[in-house]
């Protein structure tokens, strides 16, 4: 009953991080892995052999995610299991290849009727294929581009679409920061659920990252939705409307990670839209933060995050990646 209850209330919390429930496919801006999560769950300028970012911006492709394997799980939100794997090889003379796929579970659903009598189950997923290109034109920008395939089922009902994603990043070495400006989930439903057409959860959004001269700290700020001013809810949580400094504020998260080049590292983020529209009144409930750590191991990687979403919604996410390349004497 309980599952009954919330798989519903899942779906619209979904589509209102999408853009305010006007949009379908809300998984694709689900955070891509666990380290993004970690992060803020927004992170798109993380320039480094993590292939998971790829999957967000492309652009962010580079030498050191040459031959990158990345698996990252989780048990959602009431009972769902979502998950992502991103590959990525280096074409040379600065072009990269990568690809990747998600696919979110809802699991068995109870079936009523309108009297909530149940008669039977139902099960519902969505799945994204997708590919993706990018050219390292000078030393310090890169460009790319990724498609991918969509389609989502509910019960008998089943619908598909071709979605991209396109950005260009500026990376400088010396300084060690990076830049980025991600469009993403532009494309076309071409199979809708009851014949009529709906938006893609289309999105405009602006990293920038850099690690701290002299100290072991990478700071990440994300602006996101910036193809929509207003994306907050009407109402704060003690009832009144909602004032234009808070719906800027709506469009920020941030994070940080310390010890980013080392063998261990830990990461704390907050995403200030979540922290706002999830908190309880009179309550302390840790609302849009996130933490998480990871540990390097020979060729594998180990990464975990721990996010907040309300006092009863948490969500645990664990990533692995793998390097691929290979190496004289092994």
């Amino acid at each position: 009953m309980k599952k009954v209850l919330f798989f519903p209330l899942v779906l619209a919390g979904f589509v209102s991080f999408a853009q305010n429930g006007m949009n379908v496919y809300p998984f694709l801006n689900i955070p891509v892995s666990a380290r993004q999560a970690a992060l803020g769950g927004d992170a798109i300028s993380v320039r480094d052999q993590d292939v998971s970012f790829a999957i967000a911006n492309p652009s962010l492709l580079n030498k050191d995610s040459d031959m990158q394997l990345a698996i990252n799980a989780t048990a959602y939100l009431a009972d769902s299991k979502y998950g992502t794997v991103a590959f990525a090889k280096d074409m040379d003379n600065g072009h990269f290849l990568t690809a990747n796929a998600r696919y979110l579970s809802y699991g068995n659903i109870p079936r009523t009727d309108e009297s909530g009598f149940e008669m039977g189950e139902f099960s519902a997923s969505d799945v994204a294929v997708g590919a993706g290109y990018a050219y390292q034109f000078e030393e310090n920008w890169t460009i790319g581009g990724g498609l991918n395939f969509i389609t989502s089922k509910i019960d008998t009902y089943s619908s598909s679409a071709i979605s991209g994603t396109g950005g260009i990043t500026y990376h400088h070495k010396k300084n060690r920061e990076t830049a980025s400006l991600v469009f993403r989930n532009f494309g076309y439903q071409f199979k809708s659920f009851n014949g009529v057409r709906e938006n893609l959860p289309f999105r405009i959004d602006l990293g920038y990252t850099r690690i701290v001269p002299n100290f072991p700290l990478a700071v990440t700020i994300t602006v996101h939705d910036l193809q929509q001013f207003d994306i907050s809810s009407e109402l704060n949580a003690n009832g009144q409307e909602v004032n234009i400094g808070r719906k800027i504020a709506d469009h920020f998260s941030l994070g940080a990670e310390l010890f980013p080049e080392r063998s261990f590292n830990i990461r704390l983020g907050y995403n200030v839209r979540r922290g706002s529209e999830l908190t309880v009144t009179d309550q302390r409930s840790f609302s849009g933060l996130s933490g998480g750590f990871g540990i390097k191991l020979s060729r594998f990687r180990l990464d975990y995050a721990h996010i907040r979403y309300h006092n009863s919604a948490n969500v645990n996410q664990l990533g692995v990646s793998v390097d691929l390349t290979s190496r004289s004497g092994e």
